[in-house]
């Protein structure tokens, strides 16, 4: 099933080798086929992003060679 940001990643999969030859650690703000930028802090990219788009999924990753799986723990679980 595919996802809403589907377009987006595809984009910046197919740009990686190009953004990490000239930004990695910085941030790439993504929407459709477009990059509309690179940042240096995810927040600029963030608020370039609604300042350009307004309220729509865009995408802002981080230029990284190995992507880093995130966990999140919540106290809310009965667990």
């Amino acid at each position: 099933m595919p996802t809403i940001l589907d377009s987006e990643l595809a984009t910046y999969e197919q740009n990686k080798a190009r953004l990490l030859a000239t930004a990695e650690g910085k941030f790439v703000l993504i929407h459709g086929a477009e990059i509309l930028g690179v940042f240096d802090s995810e927040e600029a990219a963030i608020s370039r992003g609604y300042e350009l788009l307004g309220n729509v999924p865009f995408l802002v990753k981080e230029i990284t060679p190995v992507e880093q799986p995130l966990v999140f723990h919540s106290r809310l679980l009965a667990i």
